[in-house]
C-alpha cells in the first residue's frame, strides 16, 4: 500500500483541490508565452501538504525530509518534489558543497571509490536525519508532482539508502559522474556539487497515484481583487497573528563567535564535578548557550520576565530544595520529550533538566544527558571526546537551533536544528536564510 492510500479520500481530494487551485493562478507567475503547464511553488506544496494530511513540516532547509507523517507509531519521512514533464529525468536531491574539499581527491581514484565516497555522504547525511526524526530505514518516501500541458501528475517513490555493496553503472562525463545500485540511478555534478536522482514511473518501486487536469485562468488578477474585496467582514479579522512564538539560540558563544572548549557543547570537557578527582564528566553532558542579550531583546520566552524571575531566586531564603527554577519539558522533533531547565548565573544555560524518567522506547533513565545524547551524539554523530568547534558544526550543516512555544504556554517547549548563522539573523531580525543550511 502506497503513503498515498494511508491518507483518507477526503483528505487527497482536499490537496487536490489546492493544487488545482494554485495551478489554476499560473499566469500570476508566467512570464514567457508557450504551453499552458501549471505551476506549483514547492514551498506551496509543503505547507499544503502538511495542512491537509496532518503532517509536520521538518524541513530546516535543504535537509531530506520535508514532511514527517505518523501513522500510529509508524513515522514516514517524506521528501517533496516538483517539476515539469512527466518523462522520466533527473532532478536534485542533495547539495553537498560543503564536502567539494573531501570528494575532489576521490577524482583521482577509481570510479568505485568515487562512487562509495559520494554515497557514504549522501547516506550519512540521510541517517543523521534518520535519528534527528526517529525515522526507520526503508518505509520513507519521495512524492512528487509532474507538470504537463494543462495537468498536474502525483506520483510516488521509494527514498532508500543507497546499497554500498552494489554499485555498479559507473560513468565519467565533462560535467557529471553517474553511478548505481541497482534500485535507483544517481548523478554528482562537478559544477554546483549535487547528488540528482533518477525518476521513472515505470519503475516497480515508483506508483502513479493521481492525474488531473487544471483549467488555467486567463486573467487571474481580476480573480484575486474580486475575491479578495469581496471578503467584507473577514478581512477585519487580524490573521497575521500566530499561536506560537518562536526564536533561535546559537550552539557557540555569542561573545567569541565559537564553541567554547570547556563548555556549552565541551561542557564534558571541563573540570570534574569533584574536587581532586579524576573521572570525567560524560561525553553527553552539555548546555546550548543562552547569551545574555538574548534574554534582554525576549526576557518573556522561557517564563514570564526572567529579570524578575532572577530577583525572585535571588532573595529566596527558604530551603534549596524548593528554590525557584525555570523547567519546562522539551519536545525533540523525533517525537520524544525530555526533562529540561534554564539554569546558572545569568540564566545563560539550557540544558536537559536534573529529573530522571523513563524513555518507553528504550527503557532506559535519562536526565541531565538527554539534550546532550540526541543533540551531539544520535544527531550530530560525535564519536568520542572530540572537541566540538563551529567549524565542525557547520560541517554537518547547522550552528544554531530554533524553538518554539505555544503562547502563553510555558510548560512544553519544542526544538530543532536551524540552518546555520539563524541566530545571528534572527538577533538582527532579518529573514533566515534556509539556503545556508546545505
Amino acid at each position: 500500500m502506497s503513503i498515498w492510500e494511508r491518507y483518507s479520500k477526503e483528505e487527497r481530494n482536499e490537496y487536490i483541490k489546492f493544487l488545482t487551485v494554485y495551478g489554476a493562478l499560473t499566469n500570476l507567475f508566467r512570464q514567457k508565452h508557450g504551453k499552458m503547464i501549471p505551476y506549483l511553488d514547492s514551498k506551496f506544496q509543503e505547507t499544503i501538504y502538511a495542512k491537509v494530511f496532518k503532517g509536520q513540516n521538518v524541513d530546516i532547509g535543504n535537509t531530506p525530509h520535508d514532511i514527517l507523517s505518523v501513522f500510529g507509531n509508524e513515522r514516514i519521512g517524506i521528501g517533496l518534489k516538483t517539476w515539469m514533464n512527466s518523462s522520466p529525468s533527473y532532478q536534485k536531491v542533495m547539495q553537498i558543497k560543503r564536502f567539494k574539499a573531501e570528494i575532489d581527491p576521490f577524482f583521482k581514484k577509481s570510479d568505485e571509490e568515487l562512487a562509495l565516497k559520494l554515497s557514504q555522504i549522501k547516506n550519512e547525511r540521510m541517517l543523521a536525519d534518520y535519528k534527528r526524526l526517529n525515522l526507520n530505514t526503508d518505509h520513507n518516501i519521495y512524492h512528487y508532482v509532474t507538470r504537463d500541458d494543462g495537468k498536474f501528475v502525483i506520483q510516488e517513490t521509494l527514498y532508500p539508502l543507497i546499497e554500498l555493496n552494489r554499485l555498479q553503472g559507473f560513468n565519467r562525463t565533462d560535467t557529471a559522474f553517474h553511478w548505481s545500485d541497482g534500485v535507483k540511478e544517481y548523478k554528482y555534478t562537478y559544477g554546483d556539487s549535487q547528488i540528482w536522482q533518477h525518476f521513472d514511473s515505470s519503475k516497480k518501486d515508483t506508483c502513479l497515484l493521481e492525474q488531473f487536469n487544471v483549467k488555467i485562468m486567463d486573467d487571474p488578477f481580476d480573480f484575486l481583487l474580486k475575491a479578495y474585496f469581496n471578503l467584507g467582514k473577514e478581512l477585519q479579522k487580524d490573521v497575521t497573528s500566530r499561536d506560537y512564538v518562536e526564536v533561535y539560540l546559537p550552539l557557540y558563544s555569542y561573545k567569541s563567535k565559537e564553541v567554547e572548549e570547556k563548555s556549552g557543547l565541551n561542557s564534558w570537557n571541563a573540570a570534574p564535578k569533584a574536587k581532586g578527582s579524576d573521572r570525567l564528566r560524560p561525553l553527553n553532558e552539555v548546555y546550548i548557550p543562552i547569551p545574555r542579550e538574548f534574554h534582554r531583546k525576549f526576557p518573556d520566552f522561557f517564563c514570564p520576565n526572567i529579570f524578575d524571575f532572577e530577583k525572585r531566586q535571588k532573595n529566596f531564603e527558604g530551603d534549596r530544595r524548593d528554590k525557584p527554577q525555570i523547567k519546562f519539558h522539551l519536545k525533540l522533533p523525533n517525537g520524544k520529550t525530555i526533562p529540561a531547565m534554564v539554569t546558572q548565573s545569568n540564566m545563560k544555560a539550557l540544558q536537559s533538566g536534573s529529573t530522571v524518567e523513563i524513555d518507553p522506547d528504550t527503557n532506559k533513565l535519562y536526565g541531565q544527558s538527554a539534550l546532550g545524547q540526541w543533540l551531539l551524539i544520535d544527531v550530530l554523530g560525535l564519536k568520542g571526546r572530540q572537541l566540538v568547534t563551529r567549524e565542525w558544526l557547520q560541517k554537518k550543516g547547522t550552528d544554531s537551533i530554533r524553538l518554539w512555544r505555544k503562547k502563553g504556554d510555558y510548560t512544553c517547549i519544542n526544538i530543532d536544528f536551524a540552518p546555520i548563522n539563524s541566530f545571528e539573523a534572527f538577533m538582527r531580525e532579518e529573514e533566515i536564510n534556509v539556503d545556508d543550511y546545505i
